[in-house]
């Protein structure tokens, strides 16, 4: 059975909503979106790979994954935006990792075969009285003298072993598993797969879809935040304003050092004082004026820092120089 490309695409997956929908004048116009789909460019590439029951899973794999390498080059070359191109490939790469558990590709039958019964007594004690007879044949011959008749019970012994040689008989020998059914019949399984190409192009078909619900939902414009948008810190502006109209340095000196350390661990940025192991986040400038009684080096401004170590603003240090 080969795999047929689809007229029309099913929006009805679960996690293929389709709502909301992409703006159309804005794909028309803004060329950092892509213009189509990651599974709508694996439907245009997959409609020349010809895959039948007659393949083995691991060439249908190998094909289909060929397949997702195109489509992710087609995809990249669709939008000028370097995220969702790196984020549309990532999204292939994850959907060719799971292509070799393929599910929905592939049915199994069962077999089920009559094993016949293990031979009786009366059966199983023909081959032996054949050996006996032919032992005492060759007993005869070797009584009488008769060479030829030895070597002739022997061969002929040789002859009815390899005829009806069965290795199954020997006890060490490995034994087919076999059930036994409700009417005492013996019976043994087995199973053979064959390979669904409508299944598997169905399944990679979701995946994708699944994939591109990703990506419309980092395509989708964020709002710009501002400054001001902070009521903490336009509160902070605002009271140093009052404390400036005021002449009021103590007040504003005040409100700095009340307010200024929870902004900063809100957003996420500590102060850094002057150590060895942050010299590198300071500027070193010599003490200005009389430095009598003062240490060798005194931090006058300490640095930014985020909390992943990435400096804002270096602090300053004076050195007193001898």
């Amino acid at each position: 059975m080969l795999y047929q490309r689809p007229d029309r695409f099913d929006c009805s997956m679960p996690l293929d909503t389709c709502d909301p929908q992409p703006d159309i004048l804005r794909v028309t116009t803004d060329p950092k979106l892509p213009a189509l789909s990651l599974s709508q460019h694996f439907a245009r590439e997959v409609g020349d790979l010809q895959l039948t029951d007659r393949d083995t899973p691991a060439q249908a794999v190998g094909a289909v994954r060929r397949v997702l390498d195109q489509t992710a080059a087609r995809y990249a070359r669709s939008t000028t935006d370097p995220a969702l191109q790196r984020a549309g490939q990532w999204l292939v790469e994850i959907v060719k990792s799971g292509t070799g558990l393929i599910d929905r590709a592939s049915h199994a039958d069962i077999v089920w075969d009559e094993v016949a019964k293990a031979p009786g007594f009366k059966i199983s004690l023909r081959p032996s009285l054949f050996y006996v007879g032919a032992g005492l044949l060759g007993t005869a011959g070797l009584l009488q003298g008769v060479g030829l008749a030895v070597w002739g019970a022997a061969a002929l012994a040789g002859l009815h072993a390899v005829s009806t040689l069965n290795l199954s008989r020997l006890p060490f020998w490995p034994k087919p598993k076999t059930i036994t059914d409700g009417t005492g019949r013996t019976r043994r399984a087995s199973a053979v797969v064959r390979l669904d190409p409508a299944g598997l192009i169905s399944q990679v078909t979701d995946a994708l879809k699944t994939a591109d619900h990703i990506l419309l939902r980092l395509s989708a414009p964020t709002p710009e935040t501002h400054w001001h948008d902070d009521t903490r810190l336009t509160a902070l502006l605002q009271g140093l304003l009052e404390a400036g109209r005021a002449d009021d340095s103590h007040y504003a000196l005040e409100l700095a050092r009340r307010e200024l350390p929870s902004l900063m661990a809100g957003a996420g940025l500590k102060q850094v004082d002057y150590s060895k192991t942050s010299a590198d986040w300071f500027d070193r400038l010599p003490v200005p004026g009389n430095s009598d009684g003062k240490p060798d080096m005194q931090t006058a401004a300490p640095a930014i820092v985020t909390e992943d170590g990435r400096v804002i603003r270096r602090g300053t240090v004076w050195v007193r120089r001898s």
